[in-house]
């Protein structure tokens, strides 16, 4: 197995526990008082990986309040979140943030939105 900066790659595809639904669509974020439009590139029930272009001021927080707009579920989901980690990805900024505040109710709709995606249901 190769190696990325001292981890290997399966450790860094593994770190959410739990499973990841592709979806590539806009969500709103709210980072160091000013809102954003970056692209959700992937979401689990623990959290999210959102993306930017790399050129795109945004303020350095460790914390956000995201609000995601998911196809099937009636509700806008919102989320207060703490940055895991910030990489660059060619022309594009990498944001990994996790859930720290959600609603019982949007985690469960959450849930539920990928385990439709991911073809559980």
């Amino acid at each position: 197995m190769r190696k990325k900066e001292g981890r290997s790659i399966r450790s860094l595809v593994n770190r959410r526990r739990s499973r990841r639904a592709t979806v590539y669509m806009l969500a709103g974020e709210t980072c160091g008082g000013k809102y954003f439009l970056p692209l959700l590139a992937n979401v689990s029930s623990d959290g999210l990986l959102l993306e930017c272009p790399s050129g795109l001021e945004m303020p350095r927080r460790h914390d956000a309040v995201v609000e995601l707009s998911l196809p099937g579920v009636d509700e806008i989901i919102w989320a207060r979140c703490q940055l895991v980690r910030e990489s660059s990805h060619g022309f594009f900024r990498r944001r990994a943030l996790r859930f720290v505040d959600i609603s019982p109710l949007h985690r469960k709709q959450l849930h539920m939105y990928i385990q439709r995606v991911c073809g559980l249901c």
